[in-house]
């Protein structure tokens, strides 16, 4: 069975979610998938993610098909949005998708997990990112440089304030992680973290091979009996931008 396996830093919510996506994706192209995360307590900061599935899709033509995918305004049948929490219909292996995660549970107005602020809109991030997508040589290092993005890569935000400015608001393009800024948006809409902004937020690594019907609610929660990892992270503001905080982990490893 063809598997990809992807080195990610678990105390980065982007990469994780990144991870969610990743699964979302190979679903989307028609496969089913069996996946796991692998931890190691003495290197908190390394960790594997496996997925496995009866489609020969690697994590290259993952991304290649997000370049190009069509990205077009949500559905009409609601009342209008903002652009900037509109929702936003994905196109790729023939199937349409629509995302708004970012919007409250009764889609009326933006939920906490919205980041972006100032010009930027939904029809931006999804036009502007995706530019950024490498062709070849794809990881969760490839970076790129904008002021556009969800904020749930940590390393941006903290690289932004080494500058001693605030690049949003000086429209200033910093050093930003697309493949997994996208693919995390991708993920987040079936995956999504548990708690409030202000209790916080966290997500569960799940350290035994699971099918995809199963991690979307592991993710938020770990069932009893069952190998995971917990980790916590909040929402931080820099002006008039929020990101996902680098996450910290809230148990021991049940392994």
């Amino acid at each position: 069975m063809p598997e990809i396996r992807i080195n990610l830093d678990p105390c980065n919510p982007g990469q994780f979610y990144a991870c969610c996506g990743l699964i979302e994706l190979i679903e989307f192209a028609g496969a089913k998938t069996l996946s796991r995360f692998h931890t190691d307590f003495r290197r908190p900061r390394d960790a594997e993610f496996t997925v496995q599935s009866d489609d020969d899709l690697n994590l290259d033509a993952a991304i290649k098909a997000i370049k190009e995918a069509t990205f077009l305004p949500g559905s009409t049948d609601r009342p209008p949005y903002k652009d900037s929490i509109a929702p936003v219909l994905v196109s790729l292996f023939d199937r349409h998708v629509e995302l708004d995660w970012w919007l409250s549970e009764f889609h009326e107005k933006a939920a906490p997990l919205k980041c972006w602020a100032g010009q930027v809109t939904t029809q931006k991030l999804t036009s502007e990112l995706p530019k950024l997508l490498p062709a070849t040589g794809v990881s969760f290092d490839s970076d790129g440089f904008t002021s556009t993005r969800f904020g749930v890569d940590p390393r941006s935000a903290w690289e932004a304030l080494d500058l001693g400015y605030s690049p949003n608001e000086q429209n200033q393009a910093v050093r930003t992680f697309p493949v997994v800024e996208m693919l995390a948006a991708i993920g987040l809409q079936g995956f999504r973290p548990s708690g409030t902004r202000k209790t916080g937020f966290s997500y569960c690594l799940w350290l035994e091979r699971l099918p995809a019907v199963v991690v979307r609610t592991v993710c938020m929660q770990p069932w009893d009996g069952l190998s995971s990892a917990m980790y916590a992270f909040r929402l931080e503001e820099r002006g008039s931008y929020k990101y996902f905080s680098f996450a910290e982990r809230a148990d021991l490893a049940r392994e």
